[in-house]
């Protein structure tokens, strides 16, 4: 027996061979599917982990965004019922513009970043039917035929039986970090709809009140 050790970048691979044995045609098939079952197992996890850890940040963003607009409505508040003799008056319209400005600049300095963010989003659901339609239509068949047809084969199937079993705890992993994705995302689409619903009606306020405020 032979037994050969792969570091995937995803896990380390642990096959076992009996050299004497020549592989038939549905094992050889079978074990091109297994490296390529982790290679797209791995592809998956990238994908999830790097669009994760953009999510953070955006949540800051919004966190800044939803406070600059807390302390513009604030302020306009204060400016709708002031009096044109108010001493205060051109001053508190002077801070609302600022908050505009900074509430526009903000806006432009993340949102076409998030926008690419959630169509990459929108994206992952065909790429993982078509990652998933493949292990259960195609991977994973090849892999029983090895093991109801173990006698003929070169790989060990205690040690192959084995490492595949640990290959499903590794995929179980990645398919939570899956789950994780789908509720930041969902959380961060929802949290964003509702604020930029707010300021929109807001600004539209704004632009009726005093047009010269948002120009």
């Amino acid at each position: 027996m032979e037994t050969i050790t792969t570091d995937h970048l995803l896990r380390k691979i642990t096959l076992r061979f009996d050299r004497g044995i020549a592989p038939p045609e549905f094992e050889t098939v079978a074990l091109k599917y297994y490296q390529e079952i982790h290679d797209r197992t791995y592809a998956i996890k990238e994908r999830v982990q790097s669009a994760r850890h953009l999510i953070p940040g955006f949540n800051f963003q919004i966190e800044e965004l939803a406070e600059l607009f807390r302390e513009a409505r604030q302020k306009f508040d204060h400016l709708e019922v002031m009096l044109p003799t108010n001493p205060v008056k051109e001053l508190v319209r002077t801070q609302l513009k600022n908050l505009l400005i900074k509430i526009t600049a903000l806006c432009d300095d993340f949102v076409p970043e998030m926008i690419e963010a959630v169509e990459e989003y929108f994206g992952y659901d065909d790429f993982i039917f078509e990652q998933d339609q493949w292990m259960n239509e195609v991977a994973f068949p090849q892999f029983r035929k090895v093991i109801q047809f173990y006698e003929d084969c070169s790989v060990d199937m205690v040690v192959f039986d084995e490492d595949l079993d640990d290959f499903r705890g590794t995929l179980g992993f990645v398919k939570r970090l899956e789950s994780k994705y789908y509720e930041e995302m969902d959380q961060l689409i929802e949290l964003f709809g509702v604020l930029n619903y707010d300021l929109d009606g807001f600004f539209n306020k704004v632009e009726e009140f005093d047009k010269t405020l948002i120009m």
